[in-house]
């Protein structure tokens, strides 16, 4: 019966790290390449010209990856854009970015450009 308990522990102790909520350090890491990527693909649509935000809803990391939902606002010629997604993050740079729910009238911008920004 011991040996099983052990066994069973043994395993648990080299399972995949778990993901956590992101530190300090990470939010600010991940924020920073979620608004630069966010930055890029919707400069598809409407070129990001004032000054830009982002707020993470959620950030669990695992190591150096991190998976974040975020909201990313900026200033454009048109006024105020927003749009919300999921990102993942990976050292210094997004891995993934998918882009969910955009402003009106950055969906107006979309529609006109005739791109796709975000996907359900």
């Amino acid at each position: 019966m011991k040996a099983v308990i052990v066994s069973a522990l043994a395993l648990t102790a080299f399972a995949a790290p778990a993901f956590a909520e992101c530190d300090e350090a990470q939010e600010a890491a991940a924020g920073k390449a979620i608004a630069s990527a966010a930055a890029s693909t919707v400069a598809k649509a409407v070129a990001v010209e004032g000054k830009q935000m982002v707020t993470l809803n959620t950030c669990e990391a695992a190591g150096k990856s991190a998976t974040a939902e975020f909201k990313y606002n900026f200033l454009g010629a048109g006024g105020l854009y927003w749009v919300e997604g999921v990102a993942k993050y990976n050292g210094s740079a997004v891995t993934e970015l998918k882009l969910k729910r955009l402003s009106p009238n950055l969906a107006a911008a979309e529609a006109k450009a005739g791109v796709k920004l975000a996907s359900n």
